[in-house]
């Protein structure tokens, strides 16, 4: 063990020491970026930008885990490198260069928990090894304590270089950007809140199209948001493989002897067993928690979130031989749980992720009020949640949870206490407004708590309209436009392979989301797209939007790759006919949703029935 910890300190060292040359001679790459520079400004700005990335390599080596809550850890002595999967093809993140050839604009999509930011922290610290590119590193949810008049990107960037210690003159920034000489890394576009998110669009969209010479690189969880981002190459995280998950755990620093024993067993058969678990890096860290306190690792998603938190609540300092951290509170498990779980509830509800204290204590204020039968105090309550049960951690002047799956596990949890019609009411309303559904995994993690409840007071009651619709119009225009408000073609081309995609713009949200719930949580099992079909729609468009436009245009068509329009002007270019057979794929969505209806019905028990016709049948 001492001979693999001293391997540790090395790399961790030959990392360090990278960094730090390549700090002393970053200057020399990025200076040609920077217009008429005379001797006296090149020695300032030397000065400057070296002092700017010694500052912010220190801010982005060194963070703060699940089991590194106290202080924070230097990233490369347990930072294991995740590939992305672009078009079925896997690109190392080990050297950012390896993402060149994508494109300068690139959107990171992975589930919760997969490592986006510390691969963003990697990323950013490898530009200054690696290239010639100045890296600024912009946390999006920082946007969301700001009036909308106030958020500017371009601001925010050349505040950032400021603060930092790169204090340029805003002519010399505009140059350099105009150059290309900054790699922006935009990091959790999925965690800036509902009321900023258009604006926060905007600005991104607007920055990349406007300096498109410099590199952009997003990160975010999955979203259909994504589709129309045209300039943008979305490319999807990699779970972790056994060799890499193993690897994690030998690089924790962490009970030698706890670790020992969880590094054999995952080897030998916990990984194949619980790969959804072991291949995620924070679920990883958990279940190394949870198995050196039970020994045994839950199987369902949210047994392995329940039995986390009872880990984190009873931890044990492993500094101080088995000290059991007081509960300042002092409230039990189930108490705690119960206040936690109203506070991650409304505000999931509220869509906020991260709070200002005086937030904070109205939340834990109502809970108070809620749960008058729990006894707490505020102050203490708060304390625990930051240094004794860990589930929000304090940056600055601001509180967030230390991640957000915690806070849609038990946003699930105390959504299951509520009556039927409350829950009935609450969700369908959220499914008619919220943008984030299929993004977060609340719904799911709600699903698996009770399934049955949510198909029958979510899910079917929408089913039931699109069956009457379905009933009543058949599979024809006039039920697409009850739905939709139209066709979206696309086109993509990556190593000469192409690909096309045609989908529905939705106007009926409450529909449309809830037949996309109801296939995911059911797991409707879709086929793979033929291609051919997609292709000739995609052809015919494109012919269509070129002949409108006509030749000194054409060539601006060909290069948008992909084309919305009402189903009033499809039908100018393609047959009723011809859209329809496009669109079977949707007709066979419906078919299931019906049948997931039909099973729901007949699964139903009558009240009119006795006490024993009623047991047999469960």
């Amino acid at each position: 063990m001492m001979d693999m910890i001293n391997k540790q300190e090395v790399l961790t060292q030959v990392a360090t020491n990278l960094i730090e040359d390549s700090i002393k001679g970053a200057w020399e790459k990025v200076k040609k970026i920077f217009k008429d520079l005379d001797a006296r400004e090149a020695i300032r700005y030397q000065t400057a930008y070296e002092s700017y990335l010694q500052n912010t390599s220190h801010k982005n080596s060194k963070i703060k885990t699940i089991i590194y809550r106290r202080a924070p850890k230097d990233l490369y002595s347990f930072y294991e490198c995740i590939g992305v999967l672009f078009n079925g093809k896997t690109y190392s993140t080990e050297k950012i260069t390896n993402l060149f050839e994508l494109g300068n604009k690139i959107i990171v999509t992975g589930t919760g928990g997969v490592g986006k930011s510390i691969l963003f922290k990697h990323l950013f610290l490898n530009t200054i090894v690696e290239t010639g590119y100045i890296p600024v590193l912009i946390e999006l949810r920082s946007f969301n304590i700001l009036e909308l008049k106030d958020i500017s990107l371009y601001q925010s960037i050349y505040k950032n270089l400021c603060d930092n210690g790169f204090e340029l003159s805003e002519d010399y920034f505009e140059y350099s950007m105009k150059e290309g000489g900054y790699i922006i890394f935009l990091d959790g576009y999925d965690e800036v809140n509902r009321d900023k998110l258009d604006k926060i669009t905007s600005e991104i969209k607007s920055l990349a199209e406007k300096y498109n010479n410099n590199k952009f690189y997003l990160s975010s969880r999955p979203s259909e948001d994504f589709i129309g981002w045209n300039d943008f190459c979305e490319v999807e995280t990699l779970a972790l493989n056994k060799q890499q998950a193993l690897s994690l755990i030998k690089k924790i620093d962490f009970d030698e002897k706890a670790k020992e024993i969880f590094y054999k067993e995952l080897d030998n058969h916990l990984y194949d067993d619980y790969k959804s678990f072991a291949s995620n890096p924070l679920l990883l860290n958990i279940m190394l928690l949870t198995f050196q306190k039970h020994a045994s690792i839950p199987e369902r998603l949210n047994d392995f979130y329940e039995e986390a938190f009872v880990t984190l609540f009873n931890v044990h300092d492993a500094t101080k031989d088995s000290y059991v951290r007081d509960i300042r509170s002092g409230l039990g498990c189930e108490d705690f749980k119960h206040v936690f779980a109203y506070l991650c509830f409304k505000s999931y509800f509220n869509g906020e992720f991260e709070f200002t204290e005086g937030r904070l204590r109205y939340y834990l204020q109502q809970a108070k009020d809620k749960l008058s039968r729990i006894k707490f105090s505020i102050e203490d309550f708060q304390e625990d949640l930051t240094m004794s049960v860990c589930m929000l951690v304090k940056e600055g002047l601001v509180y967030r949870f230390s991640h957000r799956s915690f806070q849609e596990y038990f946003a699930a949890w105390y959504t299951c206490k509520l009556t039927d019609d409350i829950q009935a009411k609450l969700l369908s309303n959220w499914i008619k407004e919220s943008d984030s559904i299929f993004s977060d995994s609340y719904f799911q993690m709600l699903f698996d708590l009770q399934s049955e409840k949510v198909n029958k007071i979510v899910l079917c009651p929408i089913l039931s309209e699109v069956k009457k619709l379905y009933l009543e119009k058949g599979f024809s225009l006039e039920l697409l436009n009850e739905l939709f408000e139209g066709l979206q073609v696309g086109k993509r081309t990556v190593n000469n392979s192409v690909s096309y995609n045609v989908s529905l713009t939705i106007s009926n949200q409450y529909l449309c989301y809830g037949l996309m719930l109801n296939n995911r949580l059911n797991e409707y099992p879709y086929e793979k797209s033929t291609q051919e079909t997609e292709k000739e729609i995609y052809e015919k468009i494109e012919r269509y939007m070129i002949e409108k436009e006509g030749e000194k245009e054409g060539e601006k068509v060909r290069k948008l790759r992909r084309f919305s329009m009402s189903f009033e002007d499809v039908l100018k270019i393609v047959s009723e006919q011809e859209l329809l057979e496009c669109l079977k794929w949707f007709e066979k969505q419906i078919l299931y949703a019906m049948h997931i209806l039909e099973e729901c019905e007949d699964g139903n028990i009558s009240r009119k029935k006795k006490v024993s016709s009623i047991l047999e049948e469960l």
